[in-house]
């Protein structure tokens, strides 16, 4: 039987939409209550069916997003507010089909609003005692600003952005973990920081937050001895760390045990290598007319394209450092090419791309000077026709 083909929420669809043209009366009469138990009963046909695996997949991948886009349809309507019940019913759906067919659910799809509402409505108690604890607790300022904005965005932005069950999920989890934390003990900040690594908390704002906690820490040290065997402990006691495997603050980043222990084996190469070196040589660097962000996006390219020939990053990044200056700055650190390597925006993407694509005219005009010509002569005859 091919249960992927099968539109089980078709007549709800029908319904909720005659009833968005009825009056709020009738609208607020709608019961759908009869056709969810059938779609109850269809799914659970569904999973005891010869179907592949696949064809599950698709089937209630299928359905969760024919779910979301009746639920968005209502939000849309001037009078949604008629329609609270029918949502209601449609996210108890969703709620079934996470508890009983897990594995076939799409957690990277974006929730519906009313999905959105409904998680920041359940959690506002408990989210009052988690952000007052944040701010009265004895925590780094730098820590403190990394989790109330994130706690704003998702309390503040509902129906201005969209958010995957993924990322409302882990926020959930997060903050019932936090909740947990007696923040008036002298060790919350470390309870903190180790929840938020377990659950592989990769905000680059917490990276950054604990590059600058880690930075502070060593300048305590008066040798590169002492530095070196800091920074040694520190990647140690990172990689040692328990982590939860398969979730993540934003699955495109490296894990954060992943980002601290690169960033780690820089500076522990730097100490050595400020251990080693006797008389400094100043060695002069070459002056770039682009920004580090852009110079790291390049280097991103040519790493993904497979130009080097090493895989290891911090070694390249060091060597770029070491040798080239940007258009702003004078001296490259490897972790601030690190930094902007893990966080390319589409802007600078996009000028890279300007520079790779004005490359590529340059060598079609200096070495393939008749292909420019016969595409200049095409060009011409179709302007003419």
């Amino acid at each position: 039987m091919f249960y992927m083909l099968r539109n089980e929420l078709e007549d709800i669809e029908e319904i909720l939409l005659e009833g968005s043209f009825s009056d709020s009366n009738e609208a607020a009469s709608i019961d759908i209550n009869h056709r969810l138990k059938q779609i109850h009963k269809a799914w659970e046909e569904a999973v005891f069916s010869n179907s592949s695996e696949n064809s599950l997949v698709r089937y209630f991948n299928y359905h969760l997003d024919r779910i979301i886009s009746i639920s968005a349809n209502l939000s849309g309507l001037p009078d949604s507010t008629k329609f609270l019940v029918q949502q209601n019913e449609l996210l108890e759906l969703i709620d079934h089909l996470r508890k009983y067919y897990s594995s076939y659910f799409n957690e990277n799809a974006l929730a519906p609003i009313r999905f959105h509402q409904r998680l920041v409505s359940q959690l506002s108690e408990i989210m009052c005692l988690v952000v007052h604890g944040v701010q009265r607790g004895k925590l780094n300022p730098g820590l403190k600003t990394c989790l109330l904005k994130w706690f704003d965005d998702i309390s503040e932005n509902i129906g201005t952005e969209k958010y995957a069950f993924r990322s409302l999920f882990y926020f959930e989890s997060i903050v019932n973990q936090i909740a947990l934390i007696d923040f008036h003990s002298g060790d919350a900040e470390n309870l903190l920081i180790s929840i938020l690594t377990r659950s592989n908390y990769n905000s680059l704002s917490f990276f950054v937050f604990r590059q600058d906690t880690i930075r502070s820490s060593s300048g305590q040290f008066h040798t590169q001895e002492e530095k070196l065997d800091y920074f040694r402990r520190q990647k140690a006691e990172t990689l040692s760390s328990p982590e939860v495997k398969n979730i993540a603050y934003d699955p495109s980043l490296p894990t954060i045990k992943t980002m601290l222990g690169d960033w780690l084996m820089e500076e522990i190469l730097l100490a050595e290598k400020s251990l080693c070196k006797g008389r400094d040589v100043v060695v002069p660097k070459i002056p770039l007319e682009m920004s580090v962000a852009h110079l790291s996006c390049l280097i991103r390219l040519l790493y993904e394209e497979s130009v080097f020939a090493t895989q290891n990053l911090q070694f390249i990044f060091k060597c770029f450092a070491g040798h080239y200056q940007s258009k702003r700055q004078a001296v490259i650190s490897p972790g601030s090419l690190s930094k902007e390597f893990y966080s390319i925006d589409q802007h600078t993407a996009a000028r890279v791309r300007d520079l790779l694509q004005r490359m590529v005219q340059r060598i079609n005009r200096n070495f393939f000077p008749m292909a420019v010509a016969i595409n200049a002569i095409v060009l011409s005859y179709l302007s003419m026709r």
